[in-house]
């Protein structure tokens, strides 16, 4: 662990000079008890309630550049005396994830302690507190004079001085289409595939976002449907952060909704966006939990899988949600895919399946490498302490002055370097040991799953979901079924 240590006196007299020696030799001790490396002492001849004090300023700006992994200083109050340093030094040490240890043992966040911490979060909660009401407050007037606030326009507006304007493009027709389409009877689904063969643009491709989707969905129909923006009514507040912390957006009561009338040009009639509402209603209806099928969710092009009740089998999920202009239907019936499955599992049993010589060979190959593994471990252990003895070595020759900052920093940064390596190693090693006990433990449950496919010809929504990646379905009932193993029944450790 990289550690900056943060030293202050309030005045350069001769006494304060020996009790900065002081302090020094005490981070000296602390840094190679721990085997933490030295990054730099930071010292200032300044009080602690102001922010004027430049190796402060520069600590502050080597740990935004994420320069070291933690603070040491004596006390809380050789940081900062105020709440306005305090509320900087929570933000970067939060912001940076950077830890904060005081030798008075008031706070060391490698233990969680944490103490007089609360004094900095409250501190923090209340300045944003504050700062979030005076924003709420000024986009509450903004909206109420009558100026769209909102990051994106409503699909088939644009915004011009902080105002709705219609668009010159196909976007207006296509939400005009969407109600009228509505009011005949059509559903959210039956709408978006409509624009799919037209080809008007989704909205996510008039904003112009990244990896904008080609086709319409049922969500996006639903919320143009129910915007009341489209009579020309600006109604705006209709949600929230739930707080500061809590970035997660919450719906405002309608009642607290401000709405403010005829503010910019309406793309449909009242009575027309009202009776669509009033539809909407009669509607919905709280339908039961459907009934999931085998291969729901398989893959088939890319999508999932849906099961069509009419047809007694699956069809492409693009196909059922955005017709034929995205893709074919692919139609296959269930009891198919089973009979398939089946046959392909029972073959690689017969052909690969024997319990008692497996295993004794699994018990054989995994008591070896763990063995292996576990001498590997302990040699790169004592890798790792080699390299932190070298590093308190060079400290203590660097607390004597024998040896500068800049050669002490290269030594540290390369074993540092070395340590990263090694450990990255050891996390091999580890997940290499952890696997094989899996191996063992997934060749058993895959025998029972086994039996019970071979008793009861059957085959059950876990065994398919350990077993298959992938299913494509093509033309023709042309079917390719992806597994996760090349055979299933055979492990390597």
């Amino acid at each position: 662990m990289r550690c900056a240590v943060y030293v202050r006196v309030s005045t350069d007299r001769e006494e304060q000079k020996t009790s900065l020696d002081n302090q020094k030799k005490l981070f000296y001790n602390l840094i190679g008890q721990e085997g933490w490396e030295l990054n730099d002492f930071y010292v200032d001849v300044e009080s602690g309630t102001t922010d004027k004090r430049e190796n402060f300023i520069k600590m502050i700006e080597d740990a935004e550049n994420k320069k070291f992994d933690c603070i040491l200083a004596k006390e809380l109050s050789r940081l900062a005396r105020n709440g306005e340093l305090s509320y900087q030094i929570r933000r970067v040490l939060l912001t940076n994830q950077i830890h904060l240890i005081t030798l008075d043992g008031a706070i060391n966040t490698l233990e969680d302690n944490t103490d007089k911490f609360g004094l900095y979060a409250w501190l923090y909660e209340e300045e944003s507190q504050r700062i979030s009401r005076r924003i709420k407050t000024a986009l509450e007037q903004k909206a109420k004079s009558g100026e769209f606030k909102g990051s994106h326009a409503p699909y088939g507006y644009k915004v011009e001085n902080k105002k709705l304007i219609l668009r010159e493009d196909s976007t207006v027709e296509a939400v005009k289409l969407m109600y009228q389409l509505y009011l005949s009877g059509k559903g959210f689904d039956g709408i978006a595939r409509e624009l799919d063969r037209r080809g008007y643009p989704t909205p996510a491709q008039v904003a112009g976002k990244r990896n904008a989707g080609l086709y319409w969905h049922a969500s996006s129909i639903k919320l143009i449907l129910t915007n009341p923006h489209y009579v020309g009514d600006l109604v705006q507040c209709r949600s929230k952060m739930r707080s500061i912390t809590d970035k997660t957006r919450v719906q405002v009561p309608e009642e607290d909704w401000i709405n403010v009338p005829n503010t910019h040009e309406a793309l449909i009639l009242r009575e027309d966006f009202e009776a669509v509402q009033r539809m909407m209603k009669r509607r919905y209806i709280k339908r039961p939990k459907a009934k999931k099928h085998l291969f729901t969710n398989r893959s088939d092009c890319g999508t999932s899988l849906w099961y069509m009740q009419s047809r007694k089998g699956y069809v492409c999920g693009k196909y059922r949600k955005h017709g034929k202009a995205a893709c074919d239907s692919h139609v296959i019936k269930e009891e198919y895919l089973k009979k398939i499955i089946l046959q392909d599992l029972k073959a690689m049993a017969d052909a690969s399946f024997n319990k008692e010589p497996m295993l004794k060979d699994l018990h054989l190959k995994i008591s070896k490498h763990k063995e292996e593994n576990n001498k590997k471990l302990m040699q790169k252990n004592r890798e790792i302490e080699k390299l932190k003895d070298e590093n308190r070595k060079y400290l203590k020759l660097l607390g004597q002055e024998i040896i500068a900052q800049e050669e002490y920093r290269d030594i540290t940064t390369y074993n540092r370097e070395q340590i990263a390596k090694i450990q990255n190693d050891i996390i091999r090693i580890e997940e290499s040991l952890k696997n094989q006990s899996k191996n063992k433990e997934t060749f058993q449950r895959l025998y029972k799953q086994l039996e019970k496919i071979l008793a009861f010809n059957d085959l059950d929504e876990e065994m398919l979901h350990r077993l298959v990646d992938r299913i494509e379905v093509g033309e023709n009932q042309r079917v390719v079924i992806n597994y996760t193993f090349d055979n299933p029944f055979s492990f390597t450790v």
